[in-house]
């Protein structure tokens, strides 16, 4: 998207950013000034970040400005995601400012998961911005969602009391027949492979003996035909011999 929008003369960019922009009155890219009219990548970012969600690689070169991604998401969402940059020599600084410019997380890696952020009120601004430190170009890629689900993998701790799964006997009976027939299916597993290995050596037996019978029979018949061969000289050579009376 971002290279047809750069190869696409100048009025037919100018009405498909504003259409984008149109589209997503909720996202907005934080492009530098100087950058802001003549990168596509900040309408291909309006367009693939539309919504709660966004995903989006664009080239991030030594020097230059931070690029920034903006949500005004609804209270009581969560931004969860990852990123990660791809390059000769990667080193890049990802951060997230909360609605009143407060730095909330930073990180120099050069993928990983995003930090969890929360919004607490409607209509405050998150921005999600990339710097590089690398003297190399880069390809940065970001998967961020806006949603209130709860990642499983979480501490399982609410209000400071710990979520206990307990291990009742249906549970381990479940067990116990998940076990059996995993047991089952190896052994006959097991089975098969020994029948084969036998197989397999009955099979090498008789082709090695077929072997050992092919070279003796084949010794036996050069044998009978160099006598042969032989045979037939002399035979031919007593046809020519002179005979002298005395």
């Amino acid at each position: 998207l971002a290279q047809a929008l750069g190869s696409a003369p100048a009025l037919r960019n100018d009405l498909r950013r504003q259409a984008l922009l149109a589209s997503a009155p909720r996202v907005e890219a934080m492009a530098p000034p100087r950058l802001r009219s003549a990168a596509p990548v900040a309408a291909a970012a309006i367009a693939a970040m539309a919504g709660r969600a966004g995903a989006l690689f664009f080239e991030l070169k030594p020097g230059a400005p931070e690029e920034c991604f903006s949500w005004t998401p609804d209270a009581g969402l969560r931004c969860v995601g990852t990123y990660e940059a791809d390059g000769p020599a990667e080193g890049i600084v990802a951060r997230m400012v909360g609605p009143e410019g407060t730095e909330l997380w930073r990180s120099t890696a050069a993928s990983g998961a995003m930090q969890h952020v929360d919004v607490h009120s409607s209509g405050e601004k998150y921005t999600l911005c990339f710097k590089s430190t690398s003297s190399e170009n880069q390809m940065v890629s970001f998967d961020a969602r806006w949603d209130s689900e709860v990642d499983p993998e979480e501490d399982q701790t609410q209000g400071g009391v710990h979520k206990s799964k307990y291990v009742t006997q249906n549970h381990t009976d479940q067990m116990q027949d998940v076990i059996t027939r995993l047991y089952n299916r190896v052994r006959d597993i097991s089975e098969q492979q020994e029948f084969a290995i036998t197989r397999e050596a009955v099979h090498r037996e008789t082709t090695e003996s077929t072997n050992t019978r092919v070279v003796w029979w084949t010794l036996v018949e050069a044998s009978f035909l160099v006598m042969l061969a032989v045979f037939q000289v002399f035979l031919l050579r007593s046809y020519f011999e002179v005979k002298t009376l005395i």
